[in-house]
């Protein structure tokens, strides 16, 4: 690759492999790429502790830069790298308690179920903590699935890569997930007048 490489129409995994070989103008694309959204991943499972979540967005990339061969080129380096900042977070979560998750910007998607038309119809400020309270009592599996699928936009498959388990686990999660916190939070339902 020449002086005059543009690394932005690299793929991740060329840009890796460029990296692997000495290049580190391919490794800043790729922190510049991933940093973040994998920062606002990391705020939000350690319950917008920034502090902490830097903290680990930093080990992370040292990782990276440390070892850029431990990358498996037979994978996505997006579902990859998120694997390592879930297992992060996983592993924070177990040596520290968290008290709670800002739901602010979490994205809802099954028209089905109701809750774009409830989230129209009810004091959103109210929901809203009691979704932040509700999601904070789920497992951290839980949490966790629930977060990559209805905040970062995964899909099923990503995430099944990103946790390390079936894409029919993932599903069951997200359906345990969305079960419970629309069991806790029926409150909110908003009955239809004719």
């Amino acid at each position: 690759m020449g002086i005059f490489t543009n690394y932005k129409k690299q793929s991740d995994e060329e840009l890796i492999q460029l990296f692997v070989g000495g290049n580190n103008r391919a490794f800043e694309e790729l922190y510049n790429r991933y940093s973040k959204r994998i920062l606002h991943f990391m705020f939000k499972m350690l319950n917008n502790n920034e502090e902490r979540a830097q903290d680990l967005l930093q080990d992370l990339f040292l990782k990276i830069v440390e070892k850029p061969t431990r990358f498996d080129t037979s994978r996505n380096f997006k579902s990859w790298v998120f694997t390592v900042a879930a297992n992060m977070c996983r592993t924070e979560h177990r040596n520290s308690k968290f008290e709670e998750v800002n739901v602010d910007d979490v994205v809802l998607e099954d028209p089905n179920s109701g809750y774009k038309k409830l989230l129209a119809q009810i004091d959103n400020t109210v929901f809203k903590k009691q979704l932040k309270i509700e999601l904070n009592r789920l497992s951290i599996e839980h949490k966790t699935v629930f977060i990559l699928r209805y905040r970062e936009q995964f899909s099923v498959k990503e995430i099944a890569e990103i946790v390390d388990c079936s894409e029919g686990t993932v599903k069951s999660r997200i359906h345990h997930a969305v079960k419970k916190l629309s069991k806790k939070l029926e409150v909110f339902h908003h009955t239809k007048t004719s």
